[in-house]
């Protein structure tokens, strides 16, 4: 049997978690699921799987297997996607990773409105701030903020943004303005975890000194929406970019504070892998969100 066919056979199992729901996703018997593997298995000499009544696990052959069965069936969905994209209205798969404070903000929204302008695109969204590897995740596409350090990826400038510092009137009326970086050790800060910020917060005096504090505080969450759930009542000072908090501060439940010391501007960036064509759906993507985020 071709290597590809049982490639994707074996991917569909561990994705499924059982070869019951892999017979299923793929119109096949069980019996024939299970052939297929064990013809694989017989193929490369080495175990792949693990297999109880309860579960199945991968052995360490089987995981890294699985990793190059990942990158091949992507790509080989890339290069049909691509021919077929050529012929008329794109179509096709974008895998996509994103903060999920974008998200929030109201980053899912542009989505959402672009599949209604191209609804032959699917999309897989993957909302996390983890910095992930994209070719050995399937990713096609990745959108962060701040500064890049992976030199293997080639980047695209979406908007610009600045981190801020941020309390509610509330909050400011019964504790007081901060009048300068180290007075946050003072507060109660308000932590997003799912980012280097519950590292330090990052600020630039006005005379060029870096400054980094420690913050602290009773809320640490990886979830941006629950950091600013609770500086609207009054909990405490959040950081995080900009636009996190640009409807809250335009409305005027939250107030910016310590503008004087903050860092640059920084970017929200598309990035993909070097050695990957862009197929013409993701270009269209980068295209779009590029004019909508810049407007």
């Amino acid at each position: 049997m071709n290597i590809l066919t049982l490639m994707e056979t074996f991917s569909v199992v561990v994705d499924a978690g059982s070869f019951t729901a892999a017979a299923d996703k793929l119109g096949l018997s069980k019996s024939f699921i299970s052939k297929q593997i064990s013809m694989l298995e017989d193929d490369l000499g080495a175990r792949l799987l693990y297999r109880t009544t309860r579960k199945l696990s991968l052995s360490d052959e089987g995981s890294q297997f699985y990793k190059h069965c990942k990158i091949i069936m992507a790509e080989a969905e890339n290069a049909r996607a691509e021919v077929i994209d050529s012929q008329g209205s794109p179509r096709g798969k974008i895998r996509i990773t994103i903060p999920q404070s974008l998200i929030i903000s109201g980053f899912g929204q542009l989505l959402i409105e672009f599949q209604l302008q191209y609804p032959e695109i699917e999309f897989e969204v993957i909302a996390s701030g983890r910095i992930v590897d994209l070719i050995e995740e399937g990713i096609d596409i990745a959108i962060r903020v701040g500064q890049l350090e992976d030199s293997s990826l080639i980047s695209r400038r979406l908007a610009d943004c600045t981190f801020q510092v941020v309390a509610s009137p509330e909050y400011i009326k019964k504790h007081g303005l901060p009048s300068q970086p180290a007075d946050l050790m003072e507060h109660n800060c308000l932590i997003y975890g799912d980012s280097k910020l519950n590292k330090g917060w990052p600020f630039r005096s006005p005379s060029g000194e870096l400054i980094t504090v420690k913050a602290k505080g009773s809320l640490t969450s990886n979830d941006g929406g629950l950091i600013v759930d609770g500086m609207l009542n009054g909990l405490g000072i959040g950081f995080g970019p900009s636009f996190l908090f640009e409807k809250c501060i335009k409305e005027g439940r939250l107030h910016l504070l310590l503008s004087d010391y903050y860092q640059p501007t920084t970017a929200i960036s598309a990035l993909y892998p070097l050695n990957r064509n862009l197929s013409r759906r993701i270009r269209i993507l980068i295209d779009y969100l590029s004019e909508r985020l810049s407007t």
